[in-house]
Formats: C-alpha cells, sequence, structure tokens
C-alpha cells in the first residue's frame, strides 16, 4: 500500500529578498509608519522642552 501524498509543495529558491535578509530599503519600505511616529513624538518633545525652557528663562 503506497500513501504518499502527490500535491506536496514543492521547495522554491528564495527571492532576492529573503536571500540576503536585510537591506535598508526593504527596512524602510516595511516600517516607515513606526519611522514617521517616532519623528512625530520626537518632534513634539523637542518642541515642548524649547518652550519650556524658553518660559522659564525670564
Amino acid at each position: 500500500m503506497n500513501l504518499q501524498q502527490e500535491h506536496l509543495p514543492r521547495n522554491k529558491p528564495a527571492t532576492e529578498r529573503e536571500g540576503y535578509g536585510f537591506s535598508i530599503s526593504d527596512f524602510l519600505e516595511d516600517n516607515w509608519i513606526y519611522l514617521l511616529g517616532i519623528l512625530i513624538v520626537l518632534g513634539i518633545f523637542l518642541y515642548a522642552r524649547h518652550s519650556w525652557r524658553k518660559r522659564n528663562r525670564r
């Protein structure tokens, strides 16, 4: 009795992106929304620190 499965997935060669593992362009492409959020939070922090120093300088 032969119980082989006929429709097993074949091994495919890795794509260029999967083969190398990491590139800065792929990182930026996948995580741009998080990086934008970090920049917004950093901008708010720097603006608040600047205004606090300006207010307390008197």
